[in-house]
């Protein structure tokens, strides 16, 4: 079986006050469940924006930051975790050479069984940007394809229509960042869009764990949605059972 992880390109988010931020992609919402995907057994492709080789965002592979990205109470793991990111990503050959987007066709998709959009703030800059990328989740919508996004992984979902204009994902129970997460982050009031706020204009049921930073996973019909990325290991895990399923 086959997985296509996309991923965000972009090594910088541009901020409502003209700040190019350092970003990326969080290395938990890749090392962990591309992890858990090759471990089952499964194929794992990398696609991006222009096939250019994502960027880490290095607050996520600080240990000192980790810290803050998890609930409280939670197992402090935080160095031994940093270093196995670092490990994987720079051992994962995909990364260094993805897909581009824009290469892949109809029958691409076909070959696939799932396709996992992971997160990060740098996701904000490009995912929901590309027709490239709508065209590709059009044609797995339509090929009924398992989906599952994670954090900001989202955004790929934003500029999505179907023939009659509407939002494909229109009344789907799913989760993702929250507000309160983002006010608790150095971008705060900053950002170019707030997640949870254009899901729930889209027309999602958006829902969310009680105390930030929480695991929390939604399954509505093919889509599975994961909060944050402390979400990310069951997220994957529950993934794995919706493409078993077939």
């Amino acid at each position: 079986m086959k997985i296509l992880v996309v991923m965000t390109a972009k090594a910088t988010l541009h901020l409502l006050d003209g700040e190019q931020h350092p970003s990326g992609f969080w290395a938990e919402e890749f090392v962990v469940p591309y992890k858990l995907f090759t471990a089952a057994g499964h194929t794992v492709d990398v696609a991006t924006v222009g096939g250019e080789a994502p960027t880490v965002d290095l607050t996520s592979i600080d240990p000192g930051n980790l810290r803050f990205v998890r609930p409280q109470g939670s197992p402090d793991e935080d160095e031994a975790n940093a270093a196995e990111y670092v490990r994987v990503i720079e051992n994962t050959p995909q990364l260094k050479h993805p897909i581009a987007v824009e290469s892949l066709e109809e029958k691409d998709i076909a070959d696939y069984d799932g396709i996992y959009v992971s997160g990060g703030h740098g996701a904000i800059g490009d995912l929901p940007k590309s027709d490239e990328l709508a065209q590709v989740l059009r044609w797995a919508i339509a090929q009924d394809k398992p989906l599952a996004t994670v954090c900001h992984g989202h955004t790929a979902l934003l500029a999505l229509r179907d023939g009659e204009g509407r939002w494909p994902f229109e009344g789907y129970r799913m989760t993702a960042f929250s507000h309160d997460e983002e006010l608790v982050t150095n971008m705060a009031g900053r950002l170019p869009l707030i997640l949870e706020a254009e899901l729930t204009r889209l027309g999602a049921r958006y829902e969310k764990a009680e105390a930030i930073w929480d695991s929390h996973v939604v399954v509505d019909r093919r889509l599975t949605t994961g909060q944050n990325p402390y979400s990310s290991k069951a997220l994957a895990e529950t993934f794995l059972q919706e493409l078993a399923q077939g």
